[in-house]
């Protein structure tokens, strides 16, 4: 069986699948998550995110999965080392680019399956781009930390207001990659100031300021680590596997 990964390829095996696959194009970003996780912890897990959904549904052959663009951008955590960032109106004619080129080779589905909360903007205006050149593209935008029923696995106001390096992210990575994270240094962290705020204007709900991580938090941590587990991982990754092979079923 041949794998479901574009690089894995040969030029001919592409040619003989055809163009009518969809193609999963994963965006993820290397930022860094505080002092306990890597600064590659949203490549990590969307690569984990995929290898998962193949393991999972081995005989699902509709769709190629393209290389992971992993250096986004996440200009919000460049106060912090470890932090890569693409200039966002760069990034976004990359994206342009790459599509488009496979656009004119007949391409026509795409799933934008996105790890990076700071670049969900970026790929609405690169999709509303695209599908304007090219219009019988099919295009669906997936950010999976976004998926509904990850509130039956970690408290709501944490899946709200613990958005970077909190419990969701480092089950998800106690799960996957045990071995890079640093335990000793899993510390409780304060969650978004939008969680008490009854202001108008608000960092992440309807009227939003725009910010910098260091105006959310002085550790690079938004929310709280201490409660997360391998098992939430597993069920957050197997949630997920589930939505995604929703997604490519009502592909046509």
């Amino acid at each position: 069986m041949l794998s479901k990964f574009w690089s894995d390829l040969t030029s001919a095996d592409i040619s003989k699948l055809g163009k009518n696959k969809i193609l999963i194009l994963p965006f993820s970003s290397v930022e860094q998550h505080g002092e306990h996780l890597p600064s590659g912890t949203d490549k990590l897990i969307l690569d984990g995110i995929l290898n998962t959904f193949i393991k999972k549904y081995p005989k699902l052959n509709k769709y190629l999965i393209l290389p992971n663009i992993s250096i986004g951008s996440a200009s919000e955590h460049n106060s912090f080392e470890g932090t890569l960032s693409s200039n966002s109106t760069n990034y976004i004619d990359y994206i342009i680019s790459i599509v488009g080129d496979l656009c004119i080779r007949r391409y026509k589905k795409f799933i934008f399956l996105n790890s990076h909360g700071g670049q969900i903007s970026h790929l609405d205006i690169a999709a509303k781009e695209i599908k304007s050149r090219y219009k019988a593209v099919d295009i669906v935008k997936a950010h999976y930390f976004l998926f509904k029923g990850f509130e039956k696995i970690i408290p709501k106001k944490e899946l709200l207001y613990g958005y970077h390096g909190g419990e969701f992210e480092t089950s998800i990575m106690l799960h996957l990659y045990p071995e890079l994270i640093k335990l000793n240094k899993i510390k409780r962290n304060k969650l978004s100031s939008d969680f008490k705020s009854k202001k108008i204007i608000s960092y992440e709900r309807i009227i939003k300021r725009a910010w910098n991580t260091k105006d959310l938090s002085k550790t690079g941590i938004i929310g709280n680590p201490t409660k997360s587990s391998a098992d939430k991982g597993k069920r957050i990754l197997d949630l997920t596997s589930r939505t995604l092979k929703k997604i490519i079923d009502e592909m046509k």
